[in-house]
Parts: structure tokens; sequence; C-alpha cells
């Protein structure tokens, strides 16, 4: 009998250290200074990691004046979407954008002297502060007021700090935009007390002894902030758009296209991770390609540019839905679709200057596999000779554009034909080099030399 006691003491002792094992750890986030894209980074990996280390709760320390909507309303999500509990820490002052995140979390503690709230949206116009359309203010209160009611709070407090018509007896009047001291967030809801520093967080909430882990800023966030600016986007479209056309062209896998998609990769990657770019996103890029695959390789046999032009037009709203989200504002938005228009227009002349090229080049940008593709010519193996076909050496024009494929008039007949040269306008005189039978290779004349 005392055997079983022991052996049931010896249990209960086992099940009660797993279970203080299980605690988990704390984890610590800082939002700090303006909130942008950069944060939404940080804020994601962070709750995840913290997800993935089984943490015991994360709390959030708010120490800023604000920031961009678009990138408030995606950090907002990341932090409702979290499974752990969350807890936000105002370190002085979380305004605007902070102020949504803070309503976002689950519980709300004030250092003394915090404050929080004011968080109407603005925009720069010509070097001036305004304040958003009502369209967007109405999106944003109602946005404010989500948050409130998923953690149990009074919605009409946080619509009061976003709209100035939101009048509360006792509170505010109308005509002013809220912002919460520690004593009035308190009292209606807004905070479960005022606490002098981190410490004295953990100590009353009974975590003191438990593994405190700051999560710091990554490099990778700086990296992100900065992929996301308009210039870089630019010139990522540039580039990565630039290549991909010149890989279509060019036979062979090379450099263009490890460029190109590198570029890419980068740009959608990064708008990825900021919650702007999307499945729409790709699709509207993939079918674009697609289509200008199509004008290079189908259509260009029979002078056909609407396939092209239609896939420019595609790959722009890809880029273009990639850069903006519902909540992004005008000057940004007018941004990106400067940075996509520049972008796509360099691209386009960089890709005409490669096409006037290339019959001095002679494709010559893949050396002797891309001779081999177009001509056969390098490492083929020697073909028994037979009857000499009829028509090599024969003498017609081009009736298309040669991109290089094409077609040629050769004595009012009409057969598809391939440039070895690369490139040739339409009406410029050829010869038939090489019969291979389902196509004819050709090349200018030499008078035309």
């Amino acid at each position: 009998m005392k055997i079983r006691i022991l052996l049931l003491g010896l249990l209960l002792t086992v099940s009660f250290l797993g279970l203080s094992q299980d605690i988990g750890s704390v984890w610590v986030l800082t939002v700090d200074g303006e909130i942008g894209r950069g944060t939404v980074s940080y804020l994601r990996q962070g709750l995840s990691e913290a997800e993935e280390a089984g943490a015991s709760t994360v709390v959030i320390v708010f120490s800023t004046p604000g920031g961009y909507l678009d990138s408030a309303v995606a950090s907002r999500d990341a932090i409702l979407d979290t499974k752990i509990p969350t807890i936000a820490y105002v370190d002085r002052e979380a305004y605007s954008a902070g102020a949504l995140l803070a309503i976002a979390c689950e519980e709300i503690y004030f250092a003394p002297g915090g404050v929080m709230g004011a968080a109407t949206p603005v925009y720069f116009d010509a070097g001036k502060m305004e304040e958003a359309p009502e369209k967007i203010v109405s999106a944003t209160r109602k946005l404010f007021a989500a948050a409130a009611e998923a953690r149990g709070r009074p919605s009409d407090v946080a619509e009061a700090m976003v709209d100035r018509d939101v009048e509360i007896e006792g509170l505010i009047e109308k005509g002013k935009l809220l912002t919460l001291t520690s004593q009035e967030a308190s009292q209606w809801g807004y905070s479960e007390g005022e606490l002098g520093n981190l410490e004295e967080l953990l100590e009353a909430k009974g975590l003191t002894g438990t593994t405190l882990i700051h999560f710091s800023r990554r490099w990778i966030d700086s990296v992100v902030e900065g992929l996301t600016q308009s210039w870089v986007a630019a010139l990522l479209i540039t580039i990565g758009t630039l290549g991909l056309i010149a890989e279509m062209m060019i036979p062979g896998f090379g450099i263009p296209g490890i460029v190109g998609l590198t570029c890419l990769g980068a740009f959608f990657w990064s708008h990825l991770l900021v919650g702007l770019a999307g499945w729409e996103s790709a699709l509207f890029l993939l079918g674009g390609f697609v289509a200008i695959l199509l004008e290079i390789f189908v259509f260009t046999a029979v002078d056909f540019g609407a396939a092209g032009l239609g896939g420019l037009v595609l790959i722009g709203l890809g880029f273009y839905t990639s850069m903006v989200g519902p909540f992004t504002e005008p000057a940004e938005t007018m941004r990106a679709v400067g940075a996509v228009s520049a972008g796509l227009v360099l691209a386009l002349v960089g890709t005409i200057l490669l096409v006037t090229r290339l019959p001095k080049t002679r494709l010559r940008l893949g050396g002797v596999i891309l001779s081999s593709a177009i001509t056969g010519k390098a490492f083929d193996k020697p073909k028994k000779k037979g009857a000499a076909s009829p028509w090599l050496g024969r003498q017609g024009m081009a009736a298309t554009d040669l991109h290089p494929v094409g077609s040629g008039e050769f004595a009012n007949e009409r057969v598809d034909v391939v440039c070895e040269e690369g490139f040739l306008t339409q009406g410029t005189p050829i010869v038939v080099v090489k019969d291979e039978g389902y196509r004819k290779v050709v090349r200018k004349t030499k008078e035309e030399r």
C-alpha cells in the first residue's frame, strides 16, 4: 500500500513538473518609430516564431507616432490572427496606427504618462497635411470598431479616436479627436492598469521567472522596407521584365532569365510579406508573359500585335495590384502608378534596343547553343548526301518582320521561314540557305549587306 502511495506521489510530481515546463516563454516585440512595411514583416515573423516556440504570451511594447494605414491594417490582422495571448504595453504613446495595433491586443497596460488615440487618417498633398476623404475615414473608423469589438471593448470609444463626429458624453465632445490617458483608458475599458515597467507587468501577470525573449528588428525587415520603395520597385520591374523578355527571344536559358527571375522574385516576395501582393497579382503577371510568348512565337508570323499589347497591360496590372491595397494613401498610389509605368516603358525601350541590335549580334548571346537552335550548325552530325533541295539559293523577300520567325514570299509563294541573323524587317530581300522541310532558314541577300 505504501509503495502504491509513493508511486502515485511520484507520478503527480512528474506531472506537475511537466505542466510547469509547458508554461512557455514570454516574447517581447517592440513597435517604435514610424509604422511602415518593415513593421508588418517584423510583427508577422515575430508572432510566427513565438507560436512555433510555444510561447505563453507575447508582449508588444508601443512607442510610436503612427504610420501608414495599409501597413497598420496588415499588422492588425497579424495580431488578431495569432493564437497566442497578446498584451499591449503603451510605453509613453501609441498614436494613430499604433492605437489600432494596441486595440487589437487582448489586454492593454499603460506606462505612467502613456497616451493612446488621435487616429484620424491623413495624407500629404503639396507638402501640406490634409485629412483623408470621408470614404477613408469611415472605413478606418470601422476597422477600429471591429478590432475593439473583437477584444470586448466599447466600439464607440475606438471610433471617437478616428472620427471627429463621434461624441461620447463624459469623455469627448463632437468636433474633437479622442486621445486617452492612462486613467481614462482604465475607466472606459481600454486598459487593465498602469504599470511602471515591463518587469512589473510580468509580475502582475504571474510570469515572473519565465524565459523572456526579446525579438529584435531584423536586417531583413529593413530590406523589405527598401524593396517596397517605389523607385526600387520600378528598378526591379525594369530589370525583371527586360530579362524575361530577352530570355524568351533567345533560345536556351541563361543570365537574362536568371537576373529577371531574381528581380521579379524579390519584388513579389517583399510585397507578399507586407500583405499587398496576392494570387491575383501573380495570375495577371503570368497571363501577361504568356501573351507576350504568343506574340513572339505565334502571332509574329502574321504580323499581329494585340497579344503583345495585352500582355503588357496584364503585366502592368500584376505589378500595380502588388503595390497598392485598399488603404494605400493617394500619394503612394500615384507613386506606384509612376513606378509601374516607368518600369514597363524602360523595359519596352530596352527590348526595342535589343531587337534592333540582334541583326548585328546574330542572336549570339547564347553562343554555340543559340546558333545550334536557330541554324543547326553547331555540333550537327554529318547528314547523308542526297538530292539538293530546289529551295537552296532561292531568293525572295520577308513578307513579315522576322523575330526570327516569320513569313517569306518567293515568286508569289508564301512559306514560314527562320532568319539566321535574328531579325529582319518586312520587305528585306532574303535568300534560302537551308531547307529543313517544315521551315526554311534564310538570311539577307548579299546585295543588301
